[in-house]
């Protein structure tokens, strides 16, 4: 019988995964579920010179549809403007844009990582572009 998690339990177990993701792969957290006005990024890591704001999405199954479809365009341009504020307090550093979609088995979690997921450009009418 597959173990269903209450949402919010989901959501946290999901961050903490994604964290651990990360971490395995040499990232130091700069910060978790860092606010302001804009909204929220659910982690900021660093790597080198490299700056990371990844969106973390977490299902019960992928029959809820995958994770990195829920980023939308509005969460995206939302995503890039947090980035930049946040990135003008780390000079030097390059910014990207990830997402890791999870999902949970009934057993375990799942992990798709999608690194350089969208970037800003200079189009003020497009001002992101979703890769790969």
């Amino acid at each position: 019988m597959r173990m269903k998690l209450p949402t919010k339990l989901l959501g946290k177990f999901g961050e903490w995964w994604a964290e651990w993701f990360y971490r395995l792969r040499g990232y130091i957290v700069v910060a978790k579920n860092a606010r302001s006005t804009y909204g929220e990024i659910d982690l900021v890591l660093r790597r080198g010179r490299t700056l990371v704001i990844a969106e973390v999405k977490t299902r019960q199954s992928r029959t809820a549809g995958e994770g990195v479809d829920a980023v939308t365009r509005h969460k995206r341009d939302r995503l890039i403007r947090l980035g930049h504020r946040f990135a003008a307090n780390h000079p030097d550093t390059q910014l990207r844009y990830d997402i890791i979609s999870n999902f949970w088995t009934g057993w375990r979690f799942v992990v798709s990582h999608y690194a350089d997921a969208f970037q800003p450009l200079v189009d003020a009418q497009r001002p992101w572009v979703l890769r790969g």
